[in-house]
Parts: C-alpha cells; sequence; structure tokens
C-alpha cells in the first residue's frame, strides 16, 4: 500500500505563495517550504515535478491576485484611471509579488512593452473612455504604462513614497495631456 499523503497540493502552494509574498522568489527552496510545511520534502515532489512546478504555480496565483487588483472599480474614478491606481497599489501592497511579475526579464514581442496578458481587457477600457481607435487606444496604454511602471517601481523598491492623492493627480495630468495631444493630432 501506498503511503497517505498528509500534504495536500494546495496547502503546498499557499505556503510557498506565502514566502514568495513575504520574501521574494529567490527565498524559495524546497527545504525552506518543507520547513514550514513541516515535512519532508517528499510531499513537495510527489505533487510538483520539481520547484519550477512549484514556482510556475505561484506566479499563476501571483497573476491571478494582479487582475483582480486590475479591475477593482473605483468610486468616482474613470476606469483606466482606476488601472492605473491598482496597478500602483499592487506595487504598495504586494512589493514581493510586483516584483516577480514585473520587475524581472519577460518574453515580449519586438517594439512593445508589456506582454501582459491583462493588455486587450485595458485597450478595450481605453477605447471606450475615449473612443479611440486601436493605434491610439494603444498608444494611450504604453504612454501611461510607462509613467505607471516607473511610480510603482519606485514603489516597490523604496525610492520614492507618495499619497494616493498624489498618486491620481500625476495620473491625471498625464493621462490629460496624451489625449489632448491626441485629440490635436486628429485636428
Amino acid at each position: 500500500m501506498a503511503p497517505q499523503i498528509k500534504v495536500s497540493k494546495e496547502k503546498i502552494l499557499d505556503t510557498a505563495y506565502n514566502i514568495v509574498q513575504r520574501s521574494g522568489m529567490e527565498k524559495l527552496s524546497a527545504s525552506k517550504l518543507a520547513k514550514e510545511l513541516n515535512c519532508s520534502t517528499q510531499p513537495i515532489f510527489w505533487w510538483y515535478k520539481n520547484m519550477n512546478g512549484v514556482k510556475e504555480a505561484v506566479i499563476e496565483k501571483a497573476s491571478r491576485l494582479f487582475e483582480n487588483y486590475l479591475k477593482r472599480e473605483i468610486k468616482d474614478i474613470n476606469p483606466y484611471k482606476a488601472i492605473g491606481i491598482n496597478y500602483i497599489k499592487f506595487a504598495q501592497n504586494e512589493k514581493e509579488l510586483f516584483r516577480l511579475l514585473y520587475m524581472g526579464p519577460r518574453q515580449i514581442k519586438e517594439n512593445t512593452i508589456s506582454s501582459d496578458k491583462n493588455k486587450p481587457y485595458i485597450l478595450k477600457v481605453i477605447q471606450n473612455e475615449e473612443s479611440l481607435s486601436e493605434e491610439n487606444a494603444e498608444r494611450v496604454f504604453e504612454e501611461l504604462w510607462l509613467f505607471c511602471h516607473g511610480i510603482a517601481t519606485m514603489i516597490a523598491t523604496n525610492t520614492a513614497v507618495f499619497d494616493d492623492d498624489k498618486i491620481s493627480s500625476m495620473l491625471t495630468d498625464i493621462y490629460k495631456g496624451i489625449i489632448l495631444r491626441i485629440k490635436e493630432e486628429r485636428n
């Protein structure tokens, strides 16, 4: 009879996720995970082929959390601005997960800045909000994303601190400036 596995796959993932959330992916190892689970490494490798499998599951769970952050509505804030604020809030509240998802090497296509699976959703929000062409929505996305990513990165690395009002004001200024320039170019 095979031994009964007492540590569930979900418990392994939750514990690995908590380690990464607290300390970063570089601190996740089979021995550290087993120690926190109070077991040997055997259950980890029974459920997951190797630590890369555990890490992939952690990344997927972090990505789902990020997607939920991104789509949160903020009362009295237009949807696209809310996306920018939520992106920055994710960096503020989940520094290690932000670093994991957005501050490491990524596979992207040439002449693009993001291969994020949320990009189609964001482009649709921009197009609906401003009645822009796909090309202009892409332009707004790229320029504002670079700005938001800069703020978020500075926050995640403790390089800068901004309060909510300052973040909101800066995003409004940049967004209005980009939209104004696009409208002027149309005329």
